[in-house]
């Protein structure tokens, strides 16, 4: 097949099934996906331009003018490069592919991306605050008792071990190492590493797993379902706690605490912590599974509520500081 007879249709299908041969994980072939076809439904508005139109029709304007809709429709500067950044890696599949004669119809290095200033994060100190707050809540009834002991299980969890939540609720039963307080999980990338549990986390997960009483495999449930769940799913597979469960758990938690807080905060906050009491820049990349010390670089700043606290502390205008005895001669 050359470029003459390829269809963009064709194109984006081989695209995604290469995906998949160079095991990409759902979450990435989904997101790939997600962009391509979205840019193709601009390009079929804006130019009537079809699916079963040839590959070639397919210009570098057309990529300028899906990101100036992208600008438009006020997407961030990460989810518009994310889009970007999709197409230029599809074109350079392209130009890779011998029985292309022509190779891909747009260069990829005429992508460009929009710069992406990243803000330093910024975990509101008082998150710890969320562990005690769910802790003193008092169950209504033993459903929710299970629940809570969840709730306190997830949180500590998330606190000692900064898991991203696509790994926090893949774990299960079986993936904690008791003797020695850890978990092997693989994260993005399928980038393999090891996470630790501190003494309160494993309590908290342990209390949960007696108050449970099944046999389960996944390590974190939705007891709201245990009742619906057929009999035949006796792994409880289909009750795994999902992503968007534990982004409302978080949120629910965060409220009743006073603090602002999401899943990711616990990732922010760890890595603050961990560089500020001396960790090394290495190990915060390791513990936190990133593929590049350039990601963990933007935990190595001092939070604004900190400034202003030394500040406050120091500064002789702010009436910590001494002040210099004597005028000037």
């Amino acid at each position: 097949m050359t470029d003459r007879t390829m269809t963009i249709a064709q194109a984006r299908a081989d695209y995604l099934d290469s995906l998949g041969e160079k095991n990409k994980s759902q979450n990435t072939s989904a997101t790939y996906r997600y962009a391509i076809d979205r840019f193709l439904a601009f390009v079929a508005e804006a130019d009537e331009l079809a699916a079963s139109a040839p590959l070639a029709a397919l210009t570098a304007d057309q990529v300028r003018r899906f990101g100036v809709d992208l600008y438009r429709r006020k997407l961030a500067a990460s989810s518009r490069g994310t889009y970007l950044v999709v197409l230029r890696n599809w074109f350079r599949y392209l130009t890779k592919r011998p029985d292309l004669a022509e190779g891909s119809p747009v260069h990829p290095d005429l992508i460009e991306l929009p710069k992406n200033v990243r803000p330093a994060p910024n975990p509101d100190e008082r998150l710890p605050v969320m562990l005690s707050t769910v802790a003193a809540t008092e169950p209504d009834d033993e459903l929710h008792a299970v629940i809570r002991r969840r709730d306190i299980a997830l949180l500590e969890t998330l606190f000692a071990t900064q898991l991203r939540v696509s790994e926090l609720v893949s774990l299960n039963k079986s993936s904690i190492d008791w003797s020695q307080g850890l978990a092997i999980v693989t994260g993005k990338g399928r980038k393999v590493r090891t996470v630790f549990f501190s003494d309160s986390a494993l309590k908290a997960v342990e209390a949960y797993l007696d108050a449970r009483k099944d046999s389960y495999l996944p390590l974190f449930l939705r007891h709201d379902r245990a009742r619906q769940v057929a009999p035949r799913d006796r792994d409880g597979a289909s009750l795994r706690l999902t992503r968007q469960s534990v982004e409302q758990l978080v949120r629910k938690s965060a409220r009743l605490s006073g603090v602002e807080a999401t899943p990711h905060s616990f990732r922010h906050y760890g890595a603050t912590e961990l560089l500020r009491n001396g960790a090394d820049i290495r190990t915060v990349q390791e513990l936190l599974g990133h593929a590049s010390v350039q990601t963990t670089q933007i935990y190595t700043h001092v939070s604004p509520r900190r400034l202003h606290t030394e500040w406050k502390r120091f500064h002789p205008a702010a009436g910590g500081g001494a002040p210099e005895v004597g005028g000037p001669s």
